[in-house]
């Protein structure tokens, strides 16, 4: 199809994958930036962040990785860092091997241990899903339904925004088609966000959803600059207040925890936030809100483990791809061209 023949407002099937890429990287913000207000080292940020993506593409391991940068986060760090179980010491896809870690100046036990008692919880048997979303291109018409959606339910404050849909045109009036590319959490098989952050905060659940403990979140923002898909936000604390009386009546309902009203210095203030897929209603048995949402039907939610459901076997067709495959990421967000 070329552009002469393309109905406004529908993409392009031919646009290259790698385009979608180049826009993800153009609405990114510059790291140095990110890390501007924050109290911790920006170059030691800087550097870690990068090579957890270098983890990630298998260019180095988590083992050689933890071994660069355990003296200086404790340095930089300490006490929080010290009392930080590690990581991935106790999973199958370790990220750090057990010799390692008795090695490091965080403590030895795993935050996937605190993953492994949600997990019970969301999936008391063996028989877990591993929760993927398949986004088709061609039916997303760039409503926002998703963003305002995602941002009613997650209670989000000014600059939190889970779910976003980039926008680019081509060709010349009047012959002119946009391309929609909506973007939550990938929720990444191999995440940055997890290696980088010093205090292990963030963690990746057996269900495939990538988690942040608010209460662990030290604020650093490394995690931030780590994620390829500039898909993390930080809550400095704003309102809808003055927009919309009576906006902080109803809390989020994020990871099954009511803190109550918005205070300074209280979590989710201060903390980094992200798309968790809806957690607390896939466990009612619910869609996310953007899918739930979403009038042109774009998005389908279901388990990847499940090679005859839907999401599925849409993951594996031949229209599907994930955005920056060469991150080595390997997202559970898969797109339709």
């Amino acid at each position: 199809m070329s552009v002469d023949d393309a109905t406004p407002g529908i993409p392009s099937v031919e646009v290259d994958p790698q385009q979608f890429d180049a826009m993800v990287d153009d609405e990114a913000d510059d790291p140095e930036e990110i890390l501007a207000e924050v109290d911790f080292d920006t170059n030691l940020g800087l550097s870690m962040a990068e090579d957890a993506k270098r983890v990630s593409r298998g260019e180095l391991t988590g083992d050689e990785y933890w071994e660069k940068y355990d003296a200086a986060a404790a340095a930089e760090f300490g006490e929080e860092y010290h009392e930080t179980p590690n990581p991935a010491i106790d999973r199958a896809e370790q990220t750090v091997s057990a010799e390692t870690a008795a090695s490091l100046g965080c403590s030895i036990g795993s935050m996937c241990d605190v993953a492994s008692e949600l997990d019970s919880d969301v999936n008391p048997d063996d028989d877990a899903p591993r929760w993927g979303m398949v986004i088709d291109l061609q039916k997303c018409v760039g409503c926002d339904s998703c963003t305002v959606a995602c941002k009613s339910e997650n209670r989000t404050p000014p600059g939190v925004s889970y779910n976003v849909v980039m926008e680019e045109e081509h060709g010349e009036f009047p012959n002119v088609t946009r391309t929609n590319l909506p973007r939550p959490c990938m929720q990444c098989e191999n995440p940055p966000c997890v290696q980088v952050c010093p205090v292990s905060a963030t963690y990746k659940m057996e269900n495939g959803v990538v988690n942040i403990d608010y209460d662990r979140c030290i604020g650093c923002r490394y995690c931030m600059i780590g994620c390829p898909y500039g898909a993390r936000y930080f809550d400095f604390g704003e309102n809808y207040d003055e927009e919309v009386q009576g906006s902080g009546d109803v809390t989020s309902p994020e990871y099954k925890v009511d803190r109550g009203d918005r205070e300074a210095g209280k979590s989710p203030i201060g903390n980094v936030r992200k798309c968790s897929f809806c957690m607390h209603r896939l466990e009612r048995g619910e869609e996310p809100a953007c899918v739930e949402t979403c009038v042109g039907d774009a998005r389908n939610m279901g388990d990847l483990n499940d090679a005859g459901g839907e999401a599925a076997e849409l993951a594996d067709s031949n229209r599907s791809f994930q955005l920056k495959e060469g991150e080595g990421t390997d997202p559970n967000v898969y797109y339709l061209k």
